[in-house]
């Protein structure tokens, strides 16, 4: 059965044959994952060529925060006045910025450099998802989760590579270069122009209470990066010094975790028009507390690793459904202050996450750890039901 697609007003859907389009912000978002999943691996790399102890690295990499907050929150009204050079333009000047990172030789230059890739970051964070949101608009697709499977799986084959770089002795530099390369071959893929949306239109209006609505989407948004990021930084750790897993096994918890993302993002896009925004956020919700009750009973690494799979699996829908739902409940033209102050809220939840884990790790154990987050994922499914039931805007075909 075909299903209708709907536009905004005097903005005609392109032709589903124009898929350019869709494979750039595809690319961009493979791109941007092959670099901060091939950055984690350098890291040693880094910490040696810098001179810098636990605690000189440590404050360094504040430096991310400290540039992507403010960028987050000055861009996002200027990605809506940019528009299609938007993109673009953020993934250039992120190709730029993480150039000087090979070149550093000391905590206090590594901490600036990464300032200015965390704004250039940041930038880029909301400028992809106001592109896609445009993308939705002007072809009648649902596109977040296909976009944001990009991401985890880019991440799962950088690791990996850029741990055989560093095998094979090459140089950090040039490792560096042609990750920055790579995102700057990304930008002519990027430039297509899209229809701009009309101010008056047939898609949904802010509703009266948007901002609060925006405001429980961000918390919600932060709830699921404080699962995400901490399976990411703690998982391997778990499964090595309480599982008794070998670090062959140990470093898989990370890999299993992004693979899942992947596989339940292409899920989520099958389903993205037959299930409605807060219900997916449920279900994430209720598959994170499954899968980490079972991490948190497991006395066996694999069951573990199959718990890390279950939360992955139902968790990949979150953080996209969350963007989607924000671009139903704001008008187009505000697409990228809406996404700015979302993704803002949200980031929170990574902020908050290492310090959060490391002081329950410390007080009670990381068996703890898990529990606290599965309780996190247990709030999500409930809160999740405190939003409206916003059917999707735009459907496929």
């Amino acid at each position: 059965m075909k299903e209708t697609t709907s536009s905004p007003e005097g903005v005609p859907p392109a032709t589903s044959h124009s898929r350019w389009p869709i494979v750039g912000i595809v690319l961009a978002y493979a791109a941007w994952g092959v670099f901060w999943g091939a950055w984690g691996a350098l890291l040693p790399a880094v910490k040696e060529a810098t001179g810098s102890g636990e605690r000189e690295l440590g404050l360094a990499l504040l430096g991310v925060a400290v540039g992507a907050m403010p960028a987050m929150l000055l861009f996002g009204p200027w990605v809506d006045r940019l528009r299609n050079r938007a993109l673009p333009l953020t993934l250039a000047a992120f190709a730029v910025a993480v150039v000087p990172l090979g070149l550093v030789t000391s905590p206090w230059a590594l901490g600036i450099a990464l300032v200015f890739v965390g704004a250039t970051s940041g930038a880029l964070d909301i400028a992809l998802n106001a592109r896609i949101a445009a993308l939705e608009a002007a072809m009648g697709h649902k596109l977040f989760n296909m976009a944001h499977a990009a991401f985890p799986i880019a991440v799962v084959f950088a690791s990996t590579g850029a741990g055989l770089g560093r095998q094979l002795a090459l140089p950090v530099p040039l490792l560096i270069s042609m990750m920055a390369l790579l995102v700057f071959l990304t930008v002519p893929a990027n430039l297509a122009p899209l229809p701009v949306p009309a101010h008056k239109d047939s898609a949904p209006k802010e509703k009266p209470h948007g901002a609060s609505l925006l405001l429980s989407l961000g918390l919600l948004g932060a709830a699921v990066h404080l699962v995400e990021n901490a399976v990411e930084q703690w998982s391997a750790l778990y499964l090595e010094t309480v599982l008794g897993a070998q670090p062959v096994l140990g470093g898989t918890g990370p890999a299993v975790y992004m693979g899942s993302l992947f596989c339940g993002r292409l899920v989520a896009q099958k389903l993205a028009t037959r299930i409605d925004g807060r219900t997916q956020l449920s279900l994430a919700g209720v598959s994170a507390a499954a899968g980490l009750l079972l991490v948190l009973t497991a006395t066996q690494p694999l069951v573990a690793l199959v718990g890390f799979a279950v939360a992955g699996l139902g968790m990949a829908g979150g953080v996209p459904t969350v963007f989607s739902m924000t671009t139903e409940i704001t008008e187009p033209s505000a697409h990228g202050a809406a996404i700015a102050r979302v993704t803002l809220l949200a980031y929170l939840g990574y902020l908050i996450s290492p310090p959060l884990c490391g002081a329950i790790a410390h007080l009670w154990g990381l068996r703890a750890t898990w529990g606290m987050l599965a309780g996190a994922g247990a709030v999500l499914a409930v809160a999740a039901f405190a939003l409206p039931r916003l059917q999707p805007r735009v459907v496929t075909s």
